[in-house]
């Protein structure tokens, strides 16, 4: 019998057979204490540098119990090909020739078109703190095409969606991005865009949620 697959229910998955999925989603959160001595070390690198990263930005990266969220966690199953990745992310941060403002357009569009609900909360804040203006933020988020008082974010913007959404550029879109990053722009602006849908791919697959307000201290 031909036909799309069947959808699973409540009993084809024992996360949610048992109740709510975690912050973590379809993965577990691995503690420190459960840790192999790869993990742990790949933990803490990530608990020294992405997660004050993140935080500082607004965006909760890490359980009261000191597990990780986000894209973190899903990476510690598979530390040494994650700590590759993760390096990849720190070069690009360190060297992108993209403004700030720019990068995070591109991010916040990736993950528009992916509906990546944890990638579009962390950018949101991460966005804002760059400078964006929250109606041209909830406007990248809905998939509608902002006003842009900048050619230079429009045609980020304009070049993000078409390669994100249609999988091409076209001439024109590619020649006006072209005039405005040059070469070496483009290739950041492409590399970027790879490592979101990345990110993008990993907590759609993991259904990682939003995570809930970090608690306030007593």
């Amino acid at each position: 019998m031909t036909g799309s697959p069947r959808r699973s229910g409540p009993r084809d998955d024992p996360v949610r057979a048992c109740g709510e999925r975690t912050m973590s989603g379809r993965l577990r959160g691995l503690t420190a204490s459960e840790m192999k001595p790869d993990q742990r070390a790949f933990y803490d690198g990530m608990v020294a540098n992405e997660v004050p990263w993140a935080e500082a930005g607004g965006a909760r990266a890490i359980a009261a119990d000191g597990s990780l969220l986000g894209p973190f966690n899903p990476l510690l199953f598979s530390p040494s090909i994650g700590a590759a990745q993760l390096a990849v992310f720190r070069i690009e941060k360190e060297h992108t020739t993209l403004p700030a403002r720019v990068h995070e357009i591109v991010v916040l569009t990736v993950g528009a078109v992916w509906r990546a609900d944890y990638e579009l909360y962390a950018h949101r804040a991460l966005g804002a703190a760059a400078g964006l203006p929250s109606a041209l933020i909830d406007a990248i988020a809905a998939e509608e095409r902002p006003v842009f008082d900048s050619e230079t974010e429009a045609a980020a913007y304009d070049f993000t969606w078409q390669l994100t959404r249609t999988h091409r550029v076209d001439d024109a879109c590619y020649g006006r991005a072209l005039g405005v990053f040059g070469d070496a722009g483009l290739v950041d602006m492409v590399m970027l865009i790879g490592l979101y849908m990345t990110v993008c791919a990993i907590v759609t697959a993991f259904e990682v949620p939003i995570p809930d307000p970090a608690p306030r201290s007593s």
